[in-house]
């Protein structure tokens, strides 16, 4: 056991921590240290976690617990939110009682991971009131996280330790001397500075909420809910995946997502946002969730903690029913709600059935709260609500337009139920005959309905134009009242392929030829570059289909897009070049770095095209 081990900062990792430790105890051997705090002499220093966490704390006292040190001293929290939950139970079984191999790659520490940071980072002004308050510097956690650029309490320009890994011993533990730290403060404010001030703030507050009871499917119910709100999903719940590249794209510029290691390649059926929103094994880097809970919420704290269960337009059961003269009248007590998609606009439509029989439709999605006791429309009174208009009928004490006020309904319906029920209160009144006669034609086209399904039960195999011959009166009286019906009854209508409707695949190879390349000068021509896609090009001419299916009946099309089309790398160049131009146009300075930033290319990428292209 330890008798002297010094209280963890704020945020402070338990690497720093240890390594304060060594050097105040004097040890030479770094192993030794190892030992002392880990119980034994074989485990490797990792700067973001530390492991096995409960001998740390069962070594310093037992003033800690392991989940504490977890919680407050490793960077773990900032991943959690958005492991499946076997996974995240597993690894921090493995971080309490077990070394650091195998954990990184679990949680998406990785050789290829987004923004990979080498080395220590800190924020020179949080250095600076660290040594005035303590007398010493210390290793931050909020300033080691992937993603994270700017420091959240300063907005700081985070910079790299001199010291790093490779200059020393692998089981050394690194300790921030003031000797080495550059005070010197760099905030570069460009046009996403905010937004990359946003994501080091909501980063930061994943790693305060400690270990946050959310999963990877709870917050894939979230993402949907809001996606849902964006109108972004189908009536189906589909994600509109088209949709939401675009306004995604258009929300944070190609730009910023290259900084951010995060752009997308939408021909890719597997690019990270539309695994994100997939209830897939894969697993997705926290700063990629940030950015799109960003763009869905752009409130961190709020979208935590929204508590909604799966998205539904209409809101969460139970519904009211609206029968006016039902004793339960606006209360909540339907619980049978079917959705489908209205036939035009594709806008949900709701059918809520009570079960005193009153049923009533209203296209949503709800938008306030009023919108819960709406009617769109009435499909069926019901039984309760037949009894009652039958007895005001009986007691014959209302005239016309009052029983429909009292039954909230349309004088006409009263007329028809007076008929139908029998009890022929208004049968002097001419709209009763009218009605009557309506009465009738509501009979007959059950009639007729019964003879069409009837005939198509018998004959399985008949066409629609067969089915039509054999109940003409049927079909025609059908067509006219409820054509809809009709064709949704009716067998499914076969396609004739006419010799004349053969496509010219040679005129329309030159045709789509001559269209792409007034395109291609036009999308060359944009003061915002867009990288030159087969994608880009089909979508903005609404011909993506025939580009995606039948490209190999166009072999012009096919020739000439192959040589347009860029790479990644291509487009990155001619953005640079575009810079360059501008800037000579201007008389400017040409600087690299400036072209790098404003190009918004990552590190690794210019350095290659520097040595490829620049010299």
């Amino acid at each position: 056991m330890i008798h002297f081990f010094t209280d963890p900062y704020k945020d402070e990792l338990i690497y720093s921590a240890v390594s304060r430790y060594h050097f105040y105890t004097g040890n030479i051997d770094y192993k030794d240290t190892i030992e002392e705090c880990f119980g034994k002499r074989t485990i490797v220093p990792s700067l973001e976690i530390g492991s096995p966490i409960d001998q740390l704390a069962k070594n310093i006292s037992g003033k800690y617990t392991a989940d504490y040190l977890i919680k407050n001293h490793t960077i773990l929290p900032y991943y959690i939110p958005f492991l499946p939950i076997q996974r995240r139970d597993e690894i921090i079984e493995k971080i309490k009682y077990k070394d650091c191999s195998g954990i990184y790659n679990e949680i998406g520490i990785t050789a290829g991971s987004v923004c990979k940071k080498k080395g220590i980072y800190y924020c020179p002004i949080c250095i600076k009131a660290d040594v005035d308050k303590n007398g010493e510097a210390y290793i931050h956690r909020e300033h080691q996280l992937q993603g994270i650029f700017l420091c959240p309490h300063h907005g700081e320009l985070l910079k790299k330790y001199d010291i790093v890994k490779n200059d020393v011993s692998r089981l050394e533990f690194i300790r921030l001397d003031k000797r080495f730290i550059d005070f010197k403060r760099e905030t570069k404010i460009d046009k996403n500075y905010d937004i990359m001030l946003k994501i080091s703030k909501d980063a930061y507050y994943l790693l305060q909420c400690g270990t946050i009871s959310t999963d990877k499917k709870s917050i894939l119910e979230k993402y949907k809910n809001l996606l849902n709100e964006k109108g972004l999903t189908t009536s189906g719940n589909r994600i509109k995946q088209r949709e939401l590249y675009e306004e995604f794209i258009n929300y944070y510029g190609e730009a910023l997502l290259n900084v951010m290691d995060s752009s997308i390649d939408n021909d890719d059926e597997y690019n990270w946002l539309r695994v994100i929103t997939r209830d897939v094994k894969r697993t997705v880097h926290p700063v990629r969730h940030l950015l799109l809970i960003n763009f869905l919420s752009g409130n961190i704290g709020e979208f935590f903690d929204d508590t909604r269960e799966h998205y539904n337009p209409f809101g969460k059961g139970f519904w009211p029913c609206l029968n006016k003269v039902a004793k339960h009248y606006r209360k909540d007590v339907i619980d049978n709600l079917k959705i489908t998609a209205d036939y035009k606009t594709r806008l949900p439509v709701g059918t809520f059935s009570c079960d005193c029989g009153f049923v009533y439709s209203r296209k949503g999605p709800d938008k306030k709260s009023s919108d819960r006791y709406r009617i769109g429309r009435i499909k069926t009174f019901g039984g309760v609500w037949e009894h009652k208009l039958k007895t005001y009928l009986k007691e014959n004490k209302y005239g016309l337009v009052e029983l429909a006020r009292l039954m909230s309904c349309d004088p006409k319906t009263i007329l028809k139920f007076d008929f139908i029920l029998g009890t022929n209160m208004f049968k002097n009144n001419s709209r009763y005959i009218n009605d009557k006669k309506a009465a009738d034609e509501t009979d007959k086209l059950k009639d007729y309905k019964n003879c069409i399904l009837s005939n198509i039960s018998s004959n399985p195999t008949a066409t629609r134009t067969e089915i039509r011959s054999m109940c003409k009166k049927e079909y025609i009286f059908i067509y006219r009242n409820d054509k809809k019906w009709l064709y949704n009854k009716l067998p499914i209508q076969t396609k004739k392929i006419k010799p004349h409707a053969l496509v010219d695949w040679n005129k329309r190879d030159n045709k789509l030829l001559f269209i792409i390349k007034n395109k291609y000068e036009e999308l060359m021509d944009r003061d915002k570059p867009i990288r030159i896609t087969k994608s880009i090009i089909g979508r903005e001419l609404g011909i993506l289909t025939a580009l995606e299916k039948n490209i190999d009946k166009l072999p012009n099309t096919e020739r000439y897009l192959n040589e347009i089309i860029e790479t990644v790398e291509d487009f990155q160049i001619r953005r640079c070049k575009k810079i360059i131009i501008n800037k000579i146009d201007k008389g400017e300075p040409i600087k690299r770095w400036e072209i790098q930033r404003i190009a918004g290319i990552r590190s690794e990428a210019f350095e290659k095209i520097k040595v490829l292209y620049w010299e």
